[in-house]
């Protein structure tokens, strides 16, 4: 089969985007399909991944950005206003929007009350209105010219289009509708229905507009959970696969799931960001605050976390001789974090629309065979899985965390806390994942156009 995956992730970049499609992008190829990739170049992530396709299956697209105008165009006036504001005209700009939402007000704002909220206003306008569908709109027009000409003289069989950002999926519409090209569109997170940012009323209708349009050129979806996958069957009627995200065992050749061995102290780790509010370790924190316990009993360390959204926090609980803030590290250095914890920290929203939500680190976490700590949703998916699994204790309320927390204190005095049972992790591994989409692509695709 001949396929043209649009993503804006890809290798090198290093985020969780990348690894997924960079690892689906090999297995295809392995297993024998004529792949082609259109991504995006110089995404703004360190560029650590490797490629695990050859190069010339691949075809980096430039992008604009278009916030780049309101940030210079703040720069600007706070030149002018400096003779009214004095130092406050000088304090730095908040960064451009989140790459997969839409942009946020600047509520680092340091401009007296009404400037403040015109300011605020304004952003919040501008985002809603230019970020359509997000903040990567200005990677369209340069990915359409080079699919185009690759289209142009070549043509597959099916475009596999995955978002976010959710522009990858109005590409993939485009250029299947352009060439009359079979799409299969891949959510791996909500677009219309995403809690996290609700827009207005008139960007939500926008936004509901684009996603029906897609959907319904679409011949099948790809999501990440079965209520997700229920409600998408449900709304649109499409064929829809799962498929999770799963763990590479290759990433952990000569490395043992011997957790902390040789450290006296609990020690519970954490990659990645965090949301504040929705997604954040304060239950743990107030769980730790009760227990009253010393450093060489117990620590927690986050890599690649803002220090901003653990600091206030920690502070907040009394817990801030427990916790470290590290810098960003390699996929392969998190793989070794995650083998040598004790407890791997988990945060989902305690929210029932979280149900679905199942962040990808679950996986790599499994495949590490190392006790789970999940915070949030108890009857979410990420709280089935360590259920089912016997993998870990999951939960919101900091007096059952605290309870958790004792008895993994005292294996941990006791001989240490072994990693779990190898059928933990069956059938979770990227391959095994794979293989499903392959097989759901052959059902719905044939070569020649979509099977009927």
């Amino acid at each position: 089969m001949k396929i043209l995956m649009v993503s804006w992730f890809f290798p090198p970049a290093n985020t969780i985007g990348a690894v997924r499609m960079g690892r689906m992008a090999r297995y295809l190829s392995q297993q024998g399909h004529d792949l082609k990739v259109l991504a995006a170049s110089d995404l703004p992530f360190p560029k650590t991944l490797p490629l695990e396709i050859p190069p010339e299956q691949v075809l980096y697209a430039p992008w604009a950005d278009v916030n780049a105008f309101p940030n210079k165009l703040t720069d600007t006036a706070k030149r002018l206003l400096r003779p009214i504001l004095g130092s406050a005209g000088d304090q730095p700009r908040s960064g451009s929007p989140d790459p997969q939402k839409i942009a946020a007000p600047n509520e680092q704002s340091s401009a007296p009350g009404a400037l403040k909220r015109l300011q605020s206003a304004l952003g919040e306008l501008y985002g809603n209105a230019v970020n359509l569908p997000d903040a990567r709109i200005g990677w369209m027009p340069y990915a359409m010219s080079k699919g185009s000409e690759l289209l142009s003289r070549w043509t597959p069989d099916v475009i596999y289009a995955t978002g976010p950002p959710f522009t990858g999926l109005l590409i993939g519409y485009r250029l299947s509708k352009k060439f009359d090209i079979p799409l299969v569109s891949e959510l791996r997170d909500r677009w219309v229905d995403d809690p996290y940012y609700p827009p207005p009323a008139w960007r939500l209708w926008i936004d509901g507009s684009l996603e029906r349009r897609v959907i319904k050129r679409s011949s099948a979806l790809v999501t990440v959970s079965e209520p997700w996958a229920e409600d998408y069957r449900a709304k649109y009627g499409k064929p829809v696969a799962v498929v999770y995200n799963g763990y590479d065992p290759e990433a952990l050749d000569g490395v043992a799931s011997l957790g902390a061995s040789e450290d006296v102290a609990l020690r519970i780790v954490y990659t990645g960001g965090i949301y504040p509010g929705r997604r954040d370790p304060a239950p743990l924190f107030e769980a730790m605050q009760s227990l009253n316990l010393s450093p060489d009993r117990i620590r927690m360390d986050f890599y690649g976390t803002n220090p901003d959204h653990v600091s206030p926090l920690a502070q907040k609980y009394g817990v801030e001789s427990l916790v470290s803030v590290h810098p960003p590290v390699t996929h392969r250095e998190a793989v070794e974090l995650q083998q040598s914890a004790d407890i791997l920290l988990l945060m989902q929203w305690n929210d029932p629309r979280e149900q679905g939500n199942v962040p990808g680190k679950l996986f790599e976490y499994m495949g590490a065979r190392r006790p789970v700590l999940l915070l949030g949703l108890e009857n979410g998916v990420p709280a089935a899985f360590l259920r089912e699994r016997q993998a870990g204790f999951y939960g919101a309320n900091p007096v059952s965390i605290a309870e958790q927390l004792k008895i993994w204190l005292d294996k941990k005095r006791n001989g240490g806390i072994p990693p779990l049972p190898e059928t933990s992790r069956s059938g979770l591994t990227r391959d095994d994942q794979y293989s499903k989409l392959d097989r759901f692509l052959g059902e719905i695709v044939s070569p020649g156009g979509t099977k009927g």
